[in-house]
């Protein structure tokens, strides 16, 4: 005989009563690793412990938080002691947790730890390794998901900030079974299909350190150690650190982040030109300005030593003057002297060049006569 059909609020309360009473659901010791550990604003925690094979949410309610000696992080290893319930709303059931003990590092943090070590002995952190990044690119890939946050948040960032760039999406899951082996593919079609493009920025937006297990897998981290293209990683938010971020030539705080260090802002690089411009400018007008002074300086210092030289030269041709004048022999003639000429023009200037009745020239001051030699004496006489 067939039962009368129930609701399903009866059927979620009637199992919240069958696990509230059951004596092993309701004081259960569970261990596994926290995933996904949410400190809320209430100052309750939320989060979940897994194995390789499942996993199970939790509560830690704010009164028990408050008593814990550590701060719950991904990764911890756990042992957890608490009670069943049944959330009715919803259907589904967490362990409300009373009691936390720590288990050493867990499973997830010690293969992160083990792969960090043997890559770095390796070389794939070595600085000298990592390229840099051109700085005004043309091309950029972003190898994540098409859906998710990150790449809304990517191409959203780069229209603000440039708007000359040219952006591909490389499409590729970012966790879950085979996500790694998947990035790291699509790193190499790139590379090899399209090396025109000059940068690629690799990630996704925030997660558990479960859903940011694919950048922390070996296949991802050599890909990008091969890619001739600088790799930008931009895994999670600040807090979170993957192998890729430390593979990487660049590593972003966020996918938000990653967009403004590939791309300059074209505005902010406007805006600077301008600035430069001006600065220019006003370089050009105070040096045409300086050399202006400069050539006014030169100008009246060599029309100054010009007329010192003319000067100068007047001076000494007044002083040649009257000395010309002081040794004119016709100034002489004003003392009532005269000047006597042979009938060549000779001026006689010795008795010796005279013989009677010679005809001589005689000059005076103002005028002239001619006189004929009667006689001719000598020193001696």
């Amino acid at each position: 005989m067939a039962l009368k059909p129930i609701t399903v609020s009866q059927l979620n309360e009637y199992l919240s009563r069958i696990v509230s009473t059951d004596p092993l659901l309701g004081n259960v010791t569970v261990k596994g690793e926290a995933s996904g550990v949410k400190y809320h604003s209430s100052g309750h925690v939320y989060f979940a412990i897994v194995d390789e094979d499942s996993r199970l949410s939790c509560f830690l309610p704010k009164n028990y938080a408050r008593e814990l000696p550590f701060q719950l992080k991904d990764g911890s290893e756990v042992i957890l002691s608490g009670g069943i319930s049944i959330y009715k709303k919803g259907g589904s059931y967490s362990l409300y947790v009373r009691h936390i003990e720590m288990q050493g590092e867990g499973t997830l943090a010690i293969a992160f730890e083990q792969m960090k070590q043997r890559l770095d002995k390796e070389g794939l952190f070595d600085p000298a390794h990592k390229k840099p990044l051109p700085v005004f690119p043309r091309r950029i890939g972003v190898v994540t998901s098409s859906t998710g946050a990150a790449v809304r948040d990517i191409l959203k960032t780069i229209r603000l900030r440039n708007d000359v760039v040219d952006v591909t999406i490389y499409p590729a899951p970012v966790q879950g079974e085979g996500a790694g082996d998947k990035i790291a593919q699509v790193i190499d079609m790139v590379n090899e299909k399209f090396p025109e493009t000059e940068i690629l920025i690799v990630g996704r937006g925030g997660g558990s350190t479960e859903d940011l297990w694919a950048f922390n897998e070996e296949a991802v981290a050599r890909s990008i150690y091969r890619s001739a293209i600088p790799v930008v990683s931009a895994v999670g938010h600040e807090i979170d650190f993957t192998i890729s971020d430390m593979v990487a030539d660049v590593r972003a705080a966020t996918p938000t982040a990653a967009a403004q260090i590939a791309v300059p802002d074209t505005g902010e690089l406007l805006e600077e030109i301008r600035k430069r411009k001006q600065e220019l400018l006003q370089q050009l007008q105070n040096k045409v300005m300086y050399q202006s002074l400069i050539a006014e300086n030169l100008a009246e210092s060599m029309r100054q030593t010009c007329l010192n030289r003319i000067d100068s030269a007047q001076q000494k041709l007044e002083a040649e003057k009257r000395l010309l004048e002081a040794h004119d022999p016709r100034a002489i003639l004003s003392l009532g002297y005269a000047i006597a000429e042979t009938e060549d023009g000779t001026v006689v200037t010795d008795s010796r060049q005279l013989s009677p009745d010679d005809q001589i020239r005689l000059q005076f001051r103002t005028g002239a006569a001619a006189a004929r030699i009667t006689e001719v004496r000598g020193d001696e006489e």
